[in-house]
């Protein structure tokens, strides 16, 4: 869930909203080589997945004891995150082996700065055997290694851009290359991926009070209640 606080409420959105987004900026890029490739559908399909595991966190968001609010996407026990990425590896492989294996990367790149913590030892080590394997098993051996980095190069782009739009980072960001800057609700990339289109943003989000929620089940019950709405804006280039 990514946890955005406004105005004394918290607007919520979820990992799958998020990523639906990042699909749809990826899809109008114009910049990256691999996007008007044979592996352009595998990319989108990765990027549109590559938080599916987090469905079954985000349907039934916990609280922070400490804070009484929601967990945010950084946040949260660490079991909960050792055991969301294999099963959303699973889904995306039963359908496509190489965007399984971008997912598998996403979580081995996101998690790099743990990778020398004892309690991920075994994540690592699992989940890079399950990305080889996949990509062994969806290209011909040895697998072209140049070619997924930049495959994963798209999703990573596609994923950090959606975020700095869903989360309201307002602080610009280096972004692969690019410069991500938002103002209000326009996402301004340098230089400009889209080859002079403007680009429709839209994400679903819930909105609730920022007050102590007492347990997940009183933020349950809030959010159940409460009504969605879009949040909108555009991307351009410059």
């Amino acid at each position: 869930m990514i946890v955005r606080n406004e105005d004394n409420t918290l607007l919520l959105i979820t990992q799958h909203d998020h990523a639906r987004l990042a699909s749809e900026i990826l899809m109008a890029i114009r910049s990256e080589p691999i996007l008007s490739g044979p592996d352009r559908e595998t990319v989108l399909l990765a990027t549109r997945e590559h938080d599916n595991g987090w469905f079954e966190v985000d349907i039934k968001p916990s609280i922070d004891t400490k804070l009484g609010h929601p967990y945010n996407f950084t946040s949260g026990p660490v079991l909960t995150k050792l055991q969301l990425w294999p099963r959303g590896i699973a889904r995306v492989a039963q359908v496509n082996s190489k965007a399984g294996a971008l997912v598998a990367e996403h979580a081995l790149t996101v998690y790099r700065d743990r990778i020398d913590n004892p309690e991920w030892k075994n994540f690592f080590r699992s989940i890079k055997t399950t990305r080889n394997n996949l990509l062994k098993k969806s290209e011909s051996d040895p697998p072209n290694q140049i070619a997924f980095k930049e495959a994963y190069r798209c999703v990573r782009l596609g994923d950090l851009l959606s975020l700095n739009f869903c989360a309201g980072w307002t602080t610009p960001q280096q972004v692969l290359g690019y410069r991500a800057e938002l103002h209000k609700t326009t996402l301004v990339i340098t230089p400009d991926p889209f080859d002079g289109a403007s680009v429709p943003l839209q994400v679903i989000a819930r909105r609730i009070p920022a007050r102590r929620y007492l347990h997940d089940a009183d933020l349950q019950s809030t959010l159940n209640s409460s009504q969605p709405e879009f949040l909108v804006g555009t991307a351009n280039g410059k």
